[in-house]
């Protein structure tokens, strides 16, 4: 198939998967309230601890302006469908985009951009309302070009989140269970990424390791093109930085699932 047929492809995928989350407005709605609950416990609780006289590398600014911010940088970039791609895997549901021409990554790529479009449509009002409660100390006045590379960044981020949930997906080719595996990682990466709490905020000398390590680029590193006082120079270093790690992904991840689809061996494949 051409570019152009596999994107016509995963346009039409996209419109059948925001028609069918709309079915579940409801659940969508608890979903992203579940989502924006904890950046908003998280901001008050690092306010108050700065409030009382806290010794932090970072002011209340920078605390606010993250975590609102934060959910909706988790949302865009986030994935959800590598224990999905392995049930599909196991129980054999694969064999019908065997069958066809187009490959089953269009379907979850789409699933994912459709969910994510239903998804920020419920969630900018929560954040605007969160937003006006923490005015105070909320800063969005950033160049235009940080909020450019912003969009670029989250974007990369997409891809990175994306193709890891292939690979981790990809496992179900000769792993029973991945959900041990899944779970674990979600741990980890919750931690690293800057969503549990923002790596600035983490002692001086795990700085220098945490700055380096891939999962910095998902998360922390789109909100400090906008949150900190990253230079033009660091910026443009940390977007080049975090291409080599996206194109590291997707080749992992595209080499584990053509490598499993060769030893397909379900019912009926």
């Amino acid at each position: 198939m051409s570019l152009m047929e596999i994107l016509r492809v995963i346009r039409r995928l996209v419109v059948g998967g925001i028609a069918g989350s709309l079915a579940y407005p409801g659940d969508f709605a608890f979903y992203m309230l579940g989502t924006i609950i904890g950046p908003i416990i998280a901001a008050f609780v690092w306010r108050a601890a700065i409030a009382a006289g806290a010794d932090l590398p970072v002011d209340a600014d920078y605390i606010t302006t993250y975590f609102v911010l934060l959910s909706l940088v988790t949302m865009l970039a986030s994935a959800w469908l590598s224990v999905f791609m392995a049930d599909t895997i196991r129980d054999g549901r694969l064999n019908v985009w065997l069958a066809r021409p187009g490959s089953y990554l269009y379907e979850i790529a789409a699933n994912n951009i459709a969910e994510k479009v239903v998804k920020l449509v419920i969630l900018m009002p929560m954040i605007a309302i969160f937003a006006w409660f923490v005015r105070d100390s909320l800063t969005l006045d950033a160049a235009p070009w940080r909020w450019g590379a912003l969009l670029v960044s989250t974007a990369m981020a997409a891809m990175i989140f994306f193709w890891l949930d292939v690979a981790m997906g990809s496992l179900g080719f000769w792993l029973e269970d991945i959900s041990g595996l899944e779970w674990g990682r979600s741990l980890l990466t919750g931690l690293i990424t800057g969503q549990m709490i923002p790596l600035a905020l983490f002692p001086a000398w795990m700085q220098g390791v945490l700055h380096v390590q891939p999962f910095r680029y998902t998360i922390s590193f789109p909100l400090e093109i906008v949150v900190s006082d990253l230079s033009a120079r660091e910026v443009m270093t940390g977007l080049g930085v975090q291409a080599g790690w996206t194109a590291v992904f997707i080749v992992a991840g595209l080499s584990l699932w053509r490598r499993g689809l060769r030893s397909y061996a379900a019912v009926g494949a």
